[in-house]
């Protein structure tokens, strides 16, 4: 039984108290909700990570292609990073690594997407490419060699890993029109100078599997003209598809001629 000072307007008035205190609470949960999941813009600035200026593409289709048959198989890698504030793109081929036993080489044939940006100096192209390596002979200038591209400027360094250093022989050479650079280095497996031709060679053998970009496509068309296929006569280097019984017969053959000789 409801006691006998018990009103209609007690039971209002402990229901509105009730009510009152509900949605309290409700409000009380709501702001931390709120202060959870919307952080303030100087703390959300600090704790949030820094978007990478280049990402690389997954499942990359090449573009470029570089037989090295010389090299370690299975150490070979393709990559595609693009440069999401202007398009900008790198194609990278490399074999094994600064930690890896063989020869360690990478070229990257680099896209700009702005208009007007420029290229650095070799030394300097190449110091940016290699600043997680363990350094241990600073990038310097070692002339230049002439390519199917043109002349392409040398860099002499030297990178060490796990202990073991090894002498690299590094490249940079831009263009104008296309806006475009293609630049890398072939690093011995220890200590031995790296001969510029086997360079020269990695230059010759950068070919275009497949187009897309007329001016890209032009430069290389170009510079197939000038190929040399080097190595087509060297007992170190792998040699080119083109084989030399096909320009000269070996000894002993008969040569045969054929169709009738004048009469006289």
């Amino acid at each position: 039984m409801r006691p006998a000072s018990y009103s209609l307007s007690d039971d209002i008035r402990a229901t509105t108290v009730r009510a009152l205190a509900y949605m309290g609470g409700l409000a009380a949960l709501a702001v931390g909700a709120a202060g959870y999941f919307h952080l303030p813009v100087g703390i959300a600035a600090v704790g949030a990570a820094p978007r990478p200026a280049w990402i690389n593409v997954e499942r990359p289709y090449p573009a470029f292609e570089l037989r090295m048959p010389e090299l370690t198989p299975g150490t070979f890698n393709y990559a595609i990073q693009r440069r999401p504030a202007d398009g900008a793109r790198k194609d990278v081929l490399s074999w094994g690594g600064p930690a890896a036993a063989g020869p360690y080489v990478s070229v990257e044939i680099f896209r700009p997407g702005a208009a007007g940006e420029r290229f650095l100096d070799a030394p300097s192209e190449i110091a940016a490419r290699i600043i997680g390596f363990k350094v241990t002979d600073d990038v310097k200038p070692a002339g230049q060699i002439d390519s199917k591209f043109g002349p392409a400027p040398l860099v002499d360094f030297a990178v060490a890993s796990g202990g073991k250093e090894r002498r690299c022989l590094g490249f940079a050479r831009p263009f104008d029109q296309p806006a475009m650079q293609i630049a890398g280095w072939y690093c011995s497996a220890g200590q031995e100078v790296v001969d510029r031709a086997t360079l020269a060679c990695v230059l010759d053998r950068l070919t275009l599997s497949a187009g897309g970009d007329p001016h890209a496509d032009e430069v290389f068309a170009r510079a197939e003209v000038k190929r040399t296929f080097c190595g087509q006569r060297s007992p170190i280097l792998a040699a080119t598809p083109e084989r030399a019984e096909r320009i000269a017969p070996s000894r002993g053959a008969k040569l045969v001629l054929r169709g009738r000789l004048p009469q006289h």
